[in-house]
């Protein structure tokens, strides 16, 4: 039995020595920024991150958005990221657009920003045309 616990205790050790998986290392903690005029808070999640509204702007309160709505989460790869990202419409609410977004983490810069396409809809139904979606993210300290 002192074996098994001492295997334990050396295991738990390494697993909380060991740096967070492929994150770098600028964004190991919360952070909060600003996104479109939204608090948003980063925090790193295993070799994964997600980002949530810590205080959302009004038109997206009128959407359903609150305190801990996720608007993306995803993983590394080294600097690069790939992430589901959800877009809110007070048309239909709890439902929001989900679609995928890419980008880097590079070097000391705590700024980031996030890209991808994604289907345009009106009043939650598909239009058939798709937009290019820049979402930029703006440090504004520790939360």
């Amino acid at each position: 039995m002192p074996r098994l616990l001492a295997a334990i205790a050396v295991a738990m050790a390494a697993a909380f020595a060991a740096p967070v998986a492929s994150a770098p290392a600028a964004f190991a903690q919360d952070r909060c920024y600003d996104h479109n005029g939204s608090v948003m808070r980063y925090a790193v999640l295993g070799n994964g991150f997600v980002i949530t509204y810590d205080k959302p702007r009004q038109v997206l309160r009128n959407a359903g958005v609150t305190r801990g709505t996720i608007l993306i989460d995803g993983s590394f790869s080294g600097h690069q990221v790939t992430a589901t990202a959800r877009r809110f419409s007070r048309h239909c609410p709890r439902t929001p657009l989900e679609y995928t977004v890419t980008g880097w983490f590079e070097g000391e810069d705590p700024d980031f920003v996030l890209e991808g396409s994604r289907p345009v809809y009106e009043r939650c139904r598909p239009t058939g045309r798709t937009t290019y979606d820049v979402l930029r993210f703006d440090f504004i300290g520790w939360c």
